[in-house]
């Protein structure tokens, strides 16, 4: 898909508020998010895996959300991240966060108490990035 054709889609998710299971435009959570960009790009990425997630999912399972990120797509070197790679993150000892990247540099993504934004690739995510997924 060309950057040009990627450019509605992401105006139409900035500003979209955080909501814990959001799965549509009045709130999303990071993988309603995936699920929703990806749709609307015409690649299918599952919003879950069935079962219900509370705010403290990680506790029980911390590796389910690498799990299901397994599922989609094949792994890609993180030196050569393309627009539509999905970007997962290690966050507080975990993988529990990821986003879409809309070009080499930047990141379409929400996180709790913020709404969807872009965000550049800088060090400090770097560091957290703990692997991409190309789905085309």
């Amino acid at each position: 898909m060309e950057q040009l054709a990627l450019k509605p889609i992401i105006r139409k998710y900035l500003g979209i508020p955080y909501r814990h299971g959001g799965r549509d435009l009045n709130g999303l959570d990071c993988l309603g998010l995936i699920h929703l960009f990806y749709r609307d790009c015409g690649i299918t990425v599952p919003d879950g895996d069935g079962k219900a997630y509370d705010t403290q999912w990680v506790l029980d399972d911390p590796e389910r959300y690498l799990r299901g990120l397994q599922q989609v797509g094949r792994e890609v070197p993180l030196y050569d991240l393309k627009p539509l790679d999905l970007v997962y993150f290690r966050l507080l000892g975990y993988i529990s966060h990821g986003g879409i990247m809309v070009d080499p540099y930047r990141f379409i993504h929400v996180m709790q108490h913020q709404r969807v934004h872009l965000t550049p690739l800088t060090a400090p995510w770097r560091r957290r990035l703990a692997g991409a997924r190309r789905l085309l």
